[in-house]
């Protein structure tokens, strides 16, 4: 095979649908040295992408397929790396909904009220709605000195996790990533990059999901319980303010349940069509006055939604802790 084949050969390959013409020019432009002109680099191209025939070529082609003339109606686009955004549906009856536990400065009493609420509701899936681990020591803020192993973070919400489906065997168990859930795979990602993509150092991987049947939810993805959205809230940026509900309102417009603010509002709106829309935020399962917030309007609480499986429709129970006690 000669140099002139080669050349116009690599450019078939490359380009499959540009004109001819262009590629002859190409093909002599960048190699003036291997074609004596641009007919003969032309020529070469017409041959090997078998519009004309060519007793060198010994019958073969490498452009059988392409268009004998350039389609100007064919708008050719590069690749895309956009993804598509499709939520999470939880199909299960009643749900119980766990959110912002920040391990290791959860509230075990607290906790343990809401387990023992979803006992009595006889749940068939517990939704662990983001932050579930708090990784401060990894946080672009300032560290908390006073913990310093995170292999024991990991291995609190192991252990909780494991009790957690010894009490729910047969129960659908999903977490989300909230926002400090995302800290360590942001972590890797900047100061660990070799190991970014080892299976072995993803989150999923280092709490057992597999062995526990856990499914992650992350990326952001919202999570829908029939006509009702669950967030996180980190998903919303500028949530929060003085009704987190209400927030959440404006920047969704529909039925939507959050966490991430630690804090327990609900906001109702009719709309012209006669339908009402109702935003909830819910409490928190962890210390009240952490050493960067000991100032704030936080309350503990969690949330409990029983699914119409077949109409979409649902009842949510935005409930607070209280002295130990469920309202």
């Amino acid at each position: 095979m000669t140099t002139q084949q080669k050349i116009v050969i690599d450019l078939l390959k490359r380009f499959p649908n540009s004109p001819l013409l262009t590629l002859a020019k190409k093909a002599y432009k960048e190699n003036p040295i291997a074609f004596n002109s641009l007919e003969d680099a032309r020529t070469t191209v017409r041959s090997w992408a078998g519009n004309k025939p060519n007793k060198q070529s010994t019958g073969k082609s490498v452009g059988t397929n392409r268009p004998k003339t350039f389609n100007s109606a064919i708008f050719v686009m590069p690749q895309s790396h956009a993804n598509t955004y499709e939520p999470y549906i939880i199909k299960q009856s009643k749900i119980l909904v766990l959110s912002d536990l920040h391990f290791p400065y959860q509230n075990n009493e607290a906790i343990v009220s809401a387990i023992n609420y979803g006992k009595q509701k006889g749940v068939n899936c517990i939704l662990l709605n983001g932050d579930i681990l708090d990784f401060a020591n990894i946080s672009r803020h300032e560290p908390d000195w006073r913990h310093r192993n995170i292999n024991e973070e990991f291995e609190a919400v192991r252990a909780f996790l494991f009790e957690l489906r010894k009490h729910f065997p047969n129960a659908k168990i999903v977490f989300k990533q909230g926002n400090h859930d995302e800290r360590w795979e942001k972590f890797l990602y900047l100061k660990a990059p070799e190991i970014f993509d080892m299976s072995e150092f993803h989150l999923d991987v280092l709490l057992n999901f597999g062995e526990l049947k856990i499914d992650m939810v992350k990326d952001k993805l919202p999570i829908k319980i029939g006509k009702l959205t669950v967030l996180h809230g980190h998903e919303l940026q500028g949530s929060g303010g003085v009704n987190p509900a209400r927030a959440t309102f404006l920047k969704t417009i529909s039925n939507t349940l959050i966490g991430h603010c630690h804090r327990s509002s609900q906001h109702t709106e009719p709309t012209m069509g006669g339908d009402v829309i109702v935003t909830t935020s819910q409490g928190c399962l962890c210390e009240l006055a952490p050493m960067y917030a000991r100032i704030n309007k936080w309350n503990l609480g969690f949330s409990y939604v029983e699914h119409n499986i077949k109409t979409g429709e649902y009842n949510l129970e935005n409930l607070k802790i209280i002295n130990g006690k469920v309202y």
